[in-house]
């Protein structure tokens, strides 16, 4: 079946030279009313679309903007006698023009033209399909990651209720460092999959956020207490230019409960943890700055790449390499902006919000 062609052109004999032209590898309709072409392409979605500029009673750059609601996928040409700029800049910007030719137009080119302009739609229909085809494929994974996640929930929690039955039974010492080693890693695994549902559910569902007050210094003292209560001693500096903003309570202590466990586990004991925030007109900017152990050996863009493939976190003594990466999403869904640097032993995450 030969690709469908609408050509709207006041001057009928415009009309019939074009599809004579092109009668033998296009399907054309011809129209010398706009509004007439405007029902055509509504109803047939043509592959191509040729207009005159000047027309009684509308503008070829007009015919054209409308038409792009009525199928946006069609490629559009533009036929002027007119060769000003003023016009042709209108006709890029306003109608999504491909192409524009002057009159009179030289059969050779105008064909040539219009070949290359359905070469570009047939592309561009292609790319549709392949990114309809990765929607698919991405919702078909999400759906799978929920599934596995939920179903390795199940067993796990029988895992750990007899975990727990059989510490109070077992007096045995070396048996009770067996079961504090599969405790251990029980309680691993089940944040492995309580982080993989959290960043499922950013990704997927676009969680709703309530913005109240928040006193940031209280928060980040809080927070702070309870992730050092079973870790080694760190110094937290507190610089925040601002007592109280205007964010959400939950997406932000998820972010320093995230970001300071990290500190935790991966600071020097005594060293200092600097946070700061400052604020300007449009946002809120947050700085969390702390010392390493031992200088970052990848990328510090890679850590907020959730399930990265990376040697240093697949060995297993580097977490799940999904921290950052959920704190990453958690500011992009608040309209925010992250970035980590790393030089030497010093290692810097700073994020923005809006205000």
């Amino acid at each position: 079946m030969l690709p469908t062609l609408i050509c709207i052109d006041d001057e009928a004999h415009n009309n019939e030279a074009i599809e004579r032209l092109l009668r033998k590898k296009y399907q054309i309709h011809t129209t010398t009313q706009p509004q007439e072409g405007l029902n055509l392409i509504e109803k047939l979605q043509p592959a191509l679309i040729i207009s005159d500029q000047r027309m009684p009673l509308i503008t070829g750059v007009e015919l054209l903007k409308k038409s792009i609601q009525l199928s946006p996928n069609s490629m559009r040409l533009l036929l002027t006698g007119y060769t000003d700029l003023e016009s042709v800049i209108a006709a890029i910007n306003e109608g999504q023009i491909y192409r524009y030719l002057t009159k009179p137009w030289e059969p050779n080119d105008l064909l040539m033209t219009i070949d290359k302009a359905y070469e570009t739609y047939l592309l561009r229909i292609e790319l549709q399909k392949q990114n309809e085809i990765l929607k698919n494929l991405d919702k078909l994974k999400t759906d799978f990651m929920v599934l596995v996640t939920h179903e390795l929930r199940t067993p796990l929690t029988g895992i750990t209720s007899f975990l727990e039955l059989l510490k109070e039974e077992i007096k045995n010492t070396d048996q009770k460092k067996y079961l504090e080693h599969i405790d251990k890693n029980t309680k691993r695994l089940q944040k492995l999959i309580e982080d993989i549902l959290f960043i499922t559910r950013l990704k997927t569902d676009s969680p709703k956020q309530e913005y109240t007050a928040v006193d940031v210094e209280a928060l980040a003292k809080k927070i702070w207490k309870s992730a050092s209560e079973k870790s080694k001693k760190l110094n937290l500096v507190l610089k925040t230019e601002e007592s109280s903003i205007l964010t959400s309570e939950s997406f932000l202590t998820e972010i320093l409960k995230r970001v300071f466990t990290n500190c935790f586990q991966y600071a020097p004991a005594d060293s200092d943890v600097v946070f700061s925030l400052t604020a300007d007109g449009k946002k809120y900017s947050f700085s969390i700055t702390n010392t390493l152990s031992q200088p970052l050996l990848v990328e510090p863009q890679s850590l907020i790449s959730a399930f990265t493939k990376n040697e240093k976190i697949m060995n297993h003594t580097q977490g799940t390499g999904l921290g950052l990466a959920i704190v990453s999403s958690l500011v992009q869904s608040m309209g925010g902006e992250l970035e980590i640097s790393a030089k030497d032993k010093k290692f810097s995450l700073k994020f923005s919000l809006i205000k």
